[in-house]
């Protein structure tokens, strides 16, 4: 038995891949750890020989698109510095070859190992997490003490690689191992549809884990997207339009609107965005008295970057857009779809919905599945900036030799071999 093999170099990958991601930690905050965990694992792709032909040719000629998409509109749409085209092409280097990397080292196994360390983590999080419910006094102080560098500059935000907890803003909700409940719930929601386009929409003990482990995120926007993804699954297994599925839908509607912390949520977060919105000059104030930003919530995001750029969010305006808004007011911004929109433009976004919606047809089959999926990524990105994040950009580069129904006996083999 050799080295690697015992000790699961894939498993170390998707670990090494999840925290670098999730954009909360020591790792994901220094670029010089990214690029040599990255380095490492091209290390591991050119001694497997993982990188064919196929593969370099897409990179080579997605780099081509993007560079020049990125270009065209720096010259002749947007008037800015040179530091905002730079961002553009660090993001490449960085965000994007990270994703293609994990997923042509990776291939048929990306989604299985996926799958397999975030239950982990969601498993080690519920540890933590009933820590911080019993003393999160406690928990802080002792966080705090570690003092691992993370580059996040919140009051209260502390984390030790596996957890995160902020002080005075998330004490009774679960982080995990990302930055904040809202997109841990996120990564739970999309690693167990991962999980159910595997063992084909059963609910086993890996299902219940991630469930339970976005019930305690107490997030709205991923309580709404699991419902989509509950339904999906409903209409996987019963392809029939029937009474159920009837009576269903209204049903699901009426949850929305009758029960509180999801219908009267949704409103009250309208209401109070639309508030801070029209008092932006007197938050400004407060909120720099307190050294921090405005946090600014889902629809205030969503206005305050369609005022600010208009139809420059056509074809986006930079990765570092923030800095063009923050002239005015310092924000932050909580919603991923217009943080992408902003970032990369609705015609990135529509070529990355289009490459999610075509590896998701491959496991749902139907486009009434599929348009399920989408939901799914657009109500869970809707509250959280996760879109411009390699756990989402990954999507652009799983090839079909990463799609189940090709090469059928080497993923069962593969999957057999992961406990599916």
């Amino acid at each position: 038995m050799t080295f690697a093999k015992k000790i699961d170099l894939d498993y170390i990958i998707t670990f090494f891949f999840l925290m670098l991601t999730a954009n909360a930690n020591f790792l994901s905050s220094s670029t010089i750890g990214w690029f040599v965990i990255m380095a490492l694992m091209i290390i591991v792709g050119v001694s497997r020989k993982q990188f064919n032909k196929e593969d370099m040719q897409h990179i080579f000629i997605f780099t081509l698109c993007y560079s020049f998409y990125v270009l065209f509109r720096f010259f002749l749409i947007n008037d800015l510095a040179p530091d905002y085209l730079g961002s553009d092409m660090i993001f490449l280097c960085k965000y994007v070859f990270l994703a293609f990397v994990v997923a042509t080292v990776l291939k048929e196994r990306a989604i299985a190992y996926i799958v397999k360390v975030t239950t982990h983590l969601t498993v080690i999080s519920f540890v933590f997490y009933a820590l911080q419910l019993l003393s999160h006094e406690t928990m802080y102080r002792t966080f705090s003490a570690i003092n691992f560098p993370t580059g996040n500059e919140i009051p209260g935000y502390t984390n030790v690689l596996f957890f995160t907890f902020t002080q005075g803003f998330h004490d009774f909700s679960n982080s995990g191992f990302v930055w904040e409940p809202g997109s841990f719930g996120c990564f739970l929601v999309i690693t167990l549809m991962f999980h159910f386009f595997l063992n084909r929409f059963k609910f086993d003990g890996t299902a219940i884990i991630l469930i339970i482990g976005n019930i305690s995120t107490f997030s709205t926007t991923n309580y709404l997207g699991l419902l989509v993804l509950l339904f999906l699954a409903y209409r996987y297994r019963v392809p029939k339009i029937n009474l159920w599925v009837l009576i269903m839908i209204p049903v699901c509607i009426l949850l929305v609107i009758f029960i509180p912390f999801l219908g009267d949520k949704i409103i009250e977060t309208y209401s109070e965005d639309m508030r801070d919105l029209n008092h932006l000059r007197v938050l400004e104030k407060y909120y720099r008295h307190n050294r921090m930003q405005i946090p600014l919530n889902r629809f205030s995001s969503m206005w305050h970057i369609m005022d600010s750029f208009g139809n420059k969010l056509i074809m986006g305006v930079s990765n570092k857009y923030n800095e063009i808004l923050n002239k005015s007011y310092t924000v932050n911004i909580s919603n991923g779809v217009f943080d992408f929109f902003a970032k990369f433009g609705v015609l990135g976004f529509l070529y990355l919905a289009f490459r999610y919606g075509r590896f998701c047809k491959t496991f749902v089959s139907k486009n009434e599945n599929v348009a399920y999926c989408l939901g799914i990524l657009l109500i869970t990105s809707f509250g959280e900036p996760i879109l411009a994040l390699p756990f989402i950009l990954i999507f652009m580069f799983f090839s079909r030799e990463q799609v189940p129904l090709v090469k059928i006996q080497q993923r069962r083999r593969t999957l057999q071999d992961m406990g599916y």
